[in-house]
Order: C-alpha cells, then sequence, then structure tokens
C-alpha cells in the first residue's frame, strides 16, 4: 500500500511537471521548455529606458523559427516565420487563444494573405501564402518601460 501511494504521488508528481513544461504560451514561460523546437540563440537587450527583457530564437523541426520576447520570466511578444502557420493553440495559450478565436469568427475577412486581431490586450496577426508565412502576436500591456511594436523585429 505504501509502494502504490508513493508511486502515485511520483506519477502526480511527473504530470505536474510535464504540465508546466508544455504550457509555454504568451503570457507565460518561454517555448523552448518543451519540443520540438531547439533554440538557436538568446540574447540580453535594452529598452530605451534601460529595461533589460531577454529575446530567444528558436527552431522547430519543420524549420519555422519563432522569436520570443521575455520580460521578468513571461512572454510578452513572439514573431514567426516559416513554411507553414505556427500551432496558435500552443503560441497564444488557452486563454489567449479563445479571444483570438472569437475575434477571427465576429471578423470579416478582406483579404485571405493576411489576418490581424486587435482587442484591449491582444494583438496577432499573420501574413503570407503557402510556404511563406510570418508573423507576431503581443500583450501592450505587458510590455517593459520603453518597449514599442516597432522593436518587435
Amino acid at each position: 500500500m505504501i509502494f502504490i501511494r508513493k508511486l502515485h504521488l511520483i506519477l502526480t508528481l511527473f504530470g505536474v511537471f510535464m504540465t508546466f513544461n508544455t504550457q509555454a504560451t504568451l503570457g507565460g514561460a518561454p517555448l523552448g521548455l518543451i519540443d520540438p523546437y531547439t533554440i538557436l540563440n538568446q540574447t540580453e537587450q535594452y529598452t530605451s529606458q534601460g529595461i533589460p527583457y531577454q529575446v530567444s530564437i528558436q527552431q522547430n523541426t519543420r524549420g519555422m523559427v519563432l522569436k520570443e520576447f521575455v520580460y521578468q520570466g513571461s512572454v510578452f511578444a513572439q514573431l514567426w516565420f516559416g513554411a507553414a502557420v505556427p500551432n496558435l493553440t500552443i503560441l497564444l495559450g488557452d486563454t489567449y487563444y479563445q479571444r483570438f478565436n472569437n475575434a477571427f469568427s465576429q471578423a470579416t475577412l478582406r483579404n485571405h494573405r493576411q489576418l490581424k486581431v486587435i482587442d484591449n490586450e491582444l494583438t496577432v496577426s499573420n501574413y503570407g501564402r503557402m510556404g511563406d508565412f510570418w508573423g507576431m502576436s503581443y500583450l501592450s500591456n505587458r510590455f517593459p518601460a520603453g518597449f514599442s511594436v516597432n522593436d518587435i523585429q
């Protein structure tokens, strides 16, 4: 009986650990914590007011490149490009993906090559055509002081 309780505890802790590792999302931990992404480069940069933030450049096994902007351990902006649109469910997380999906379903699409959704906190844009996509997402209320949308490059 003690063995079963210990095993249950170990599996529960393992499950919690795996859950934390798969919660890489906008507003959460950087995506480099889960597969299939490989971190190519990580640098510390500074806003115009001298506030430090980290930029992580990653690539997945399909060649999509993702750049994440992290401040105080939380992703506040993402930039991507590659042959396919990334899995926005993973990148945006449950909360922001739901908001994106609701706004997208109510939007009037004028151009099949671009998509842009903006609300009071979240901005998601995606552009491109088959085999060549690029886009970004960001939470403007989580920018460090002195950071602007123009810094997402």
